[in-house]
């Protein structure tokens, strides 16, 4: 049990796909500041990733080497289509931010070697929490961040990247390695 909840938390903290690995991260750079688009992306993610790595994880004996990234690609598709006609299109520009997010792609990848369904399960939910909380801990930032106190360069996306760094080496602080 205790390696399950080091396994959890490992994910949202220390292994953060969006803030350590950089997979992902674009929405991290550029998304609203309202917490309810911000929870809705968030959530959006997460599930997208737990039920990509579950059919990806549960398929893997039977997707050839050769064709996994493809058949990762249309399962992550095929699912944040469904969760669209699920939300009545309430994701809008943000279908293909999910769809294209390069965190659920990778970790789906990364999950199809995980030896026990618990071990995907809370990975994957790790992963999109880390991502939900990556979401809120930059618009935070974003929010505190005065753009007419900074020098011109800095302005705008430098200043995210920046903070985006600084918020990952915060994180860094949890590995006990």
């Amino acid at each position: 049990m205790k390696e399950m909840i080091v396994l959890l938390l490992g994910f949202v903290l220390v292994n953060n796909y969006a803030l350590s690995a950089y997979f992902g991260f674009t929405p991290l750079l550029g998304f609203s500041s309202r917490r309810d688009k911000i929870l809705a992306l968030g959530l959006s993610v997460t599930g997208v990733m737990l039920l990509a790595s579950l059919v990806l994880w549960l398929l893997r004996g039977l997707i050839p080497a050769w064709a996994l990234v493809i058949a990762a690609a249309a399962v992550v598709l095929a699912l944040v289509y469904l969760l669209q006609l699920a939300l009545g299109r309430r994701l809008g520009v943000w279908f293909p931010v999910i769809a294209l997010n390069s965190a659920v792609l990778a970790l789906a990848l990364q999950l199809t070697a995980a030896e026990s369904f618990l071990a995907v399960l809370l990975s994957a939910l790790g992963a999109g929490l880390g991502f939900l909380l990556g979401l809120f801990l930059l618009s935070g930032l974003e929010a505190r961040i005065e753009d007419d106190q900074l020098p011109k360069a800095f302005r705008g996306l430098p200043v995210r990247i920046l903070a985006a760094a600084i918020v990952a080496l915060a994180l860094s602080a949890f590995n006990f390695k």
